[in-house]
């Protein structure tokens, strides 16, 4: 082959393998568990996060005219107050376990940009008396 087209596959390679690397370390968050996240001496307001908990009874609210839900995170004895741009999930309920991706404001509030359901045990497979799946 001639030297030129070795140069610019190389190069393209090159160029391709840097926007791959570039894009995946951007789209990286932790995840975290909000005790975890509380744990931590010092949260990044700049990089994002993904955090679990289980959503506080009766803290849900919708606020129509700003187009919010908010609503307390918690894990244990730790809660965590999340904002939500836009409307939330149908299925989102007290005591739900959810995962949330944000960033963290200066007012130690996560800014969510997703919420993420985790599938309540009611859709995992029963057991039969003897053990054995349907």
């Amino acid at each position: 082959m001639k030297p030129k087209i070795i140069g610019g596959v190389v190069l393209i390679v090159a160029a391709l393998t840097f926007l791959m690397f570039g894009s995946l370390k951007d789209s990286a968050m932790y995840y975290l568990t909000v005790s975890e996240l509380f744990a931590k001496t010092e949260i990044s307001l700049k990089g994002g996060l993904r955090v679990n908990g289980y959503v506080a009874p009766a803290s849900i609210r919708w606020n129509a005219k700003k187009g919010e839900t908010r609503f307390l995170l918690f894990e244990g004895k730790d809660s965590l107050r999340v904002c939500y741009k836009g409307v939330a999930p149908d299925r989102l309920a007290d005591t739900q376990q959810v995962v949330v991706e944000g960033r963290m404001s200066s007012d130690r509030e996560l800014q969510a940009t997703k919420i993420l359901l985790k599938c309540p045990s009611k859709y995992e497979e029963k057991k039969q008396a003897d053990g054995a799946s349907q």
